[in-house]
């Protein structure tokens, strides 16, 4: 009987699975990569990684009047058989994940949705295996920074709103619930918003984005502002990103937070700003590309600290068809010498090298 069931149910449902608009998409991305961080010790370690492989389903249903439901569940996956934390593997869903409807108007999501950080990378091109968890991002803003940071990535139990674009503007704002309530104090905690103005014509463009955590640390609001810029024509690509944090957070995080006299309030305030270039040429199937990037004017309550660091990398692009593309690369990151030991790093320089195959379905 219940073998009937499910044989009806799934009868039932054919004529609407044939209607919906369904795609299946994703990225394949594996390679070889040798590291010298703080997670191997600062010893050089080879091995084979992923490189941020993703699977996605989307799709979309017309409502009629020029309205549409929209749809997008994607998930992470690591092809090295390894689970790698922050890698958004492992579990359904890790990635931008949503329902929600386009128009006219734009377009209102709600799910797990990329921030208005996540869309303001213009200087961020190259790849890398667990960069974002080593503290060797390309470019510097999008790492870790020593007081913690968050944003470039996705916002969970969010809404967001895009407008259409309105000759060649377009705007977003999002807010994301942390649906937490501080024991001590009773706030809200883990609530975001953000909002982002961008412009791009005849190959020219640029952004501006705020994001903000509310109550990070007591009733302290911590916030990114970043500013990018640039042109992306005729084979050239040249980017420049801009970005001032304030983040609140508990200085005994910190690795011999005591030598640097910083009193341990447990909200503490840190302000710091980066910036990075970005340049790009393609010619034929190669395209190389450098980015450089700098974190600077680091202050604890007001007190300048050591904690700068300079970091570069450079890549070559190989497209062998319009879905796979070889790249090859180097990067480093060089911690100045309050910053090594606030990370409590046994060196000043992080490094890595890596070749990567990369397949589009």
């Amino acid at each position: 009987m219940k073998k009937l069931v499910l044989a009806a149910a799934i009868a039932a449902a054919l004529p609407v699975i044939a209607q919906a608009d369904v795609t299946i998409y994703g990225s394949i991305r594996g390679g070889l990569d040798s590291m010298k961080s703080a997670d191997t010790g600062f010893k050089s370690q080879t091995g084979v990684d992923d490189f941020g492989s993703r699977l996605g389903f989307k799709g979309n249903e017309d409502l009629g009047n020029g309205l549409k439901a929209i749809w997008q569940v994607e998930s992470g996956f690591n092809i090295d058989g390894v689970a790698t934390a922050g890698s958004g593997a492992g579990t359904f869903g890790t990635r931008t994940t949503f329902v929600g409807l386009e128009g006219g108007f734009g377009k209102v999501r709600v799910g797990y949705i990329d921030d208005v950080l996540g869309e303001t990378e213009a200087t961020d091109n190259l790849y890398g295996p667990r960069r974002d968890n080593i503290g060797m991002a390309f470019p510097l803003y999008e790492g870790s920074d020593i007081f913690g940071t968050y944003g470039d990535g996705r916002v969970k139990n969010s809404v967001r709103y895009d407008t259409p674009d309105l000759n060649g503007f377009n705007a977003i704002v999002q807010y994301g619930s942390g649906e937490a309530v501080s024991a001590s104090t009773g706030k809200k905690t883990g609530n975001t918003f953000g909002t982002r103005l961008a412009y791009s014509n005849a190959g020219f463009f640029g952004a501006y984005a705020y994001m903000a955590k509310f109550n990070t640390v007591q009733d302290k609001n911590s916030g990114v502002h970043r500013v990018e810029f640039g042109y992306d024509a005729n084979n050239l690509y040249l980017a420049a990103t801009l970005q001032k944090v304030t983040l609140w957070g508990d200085a005994s995080s910190i690795s011999n937070f005591a030598s640097f006299n910083i009193a341990n309030t447990g909200a503490n305030k840190l302000t710091s700003n980066s910036w990075a270039i970005n340049a790009a040429y393609t010619f034929g199937a190669f395209k190389p590309s450098f980015v450089y990037s700098k974190r600077q004017s680091v202050k604890v309550d007001g007190n300048s600290q050591d904690w700068g660091a300079t970091q570069w990398a450079a890549a070559l692009d190989y497209t062998v068809s319009k879905r796979t593309m070889v790249e090859a690369g180097y990067g480093q990151v060089k911690e100045d010498k309050g910053a090594q030991a606030a990370l409590g790093w046994a060196e000043n320089k992080a490094s890595i090298t890596w070749i990567m195959l990369k397949h589009n379905f």
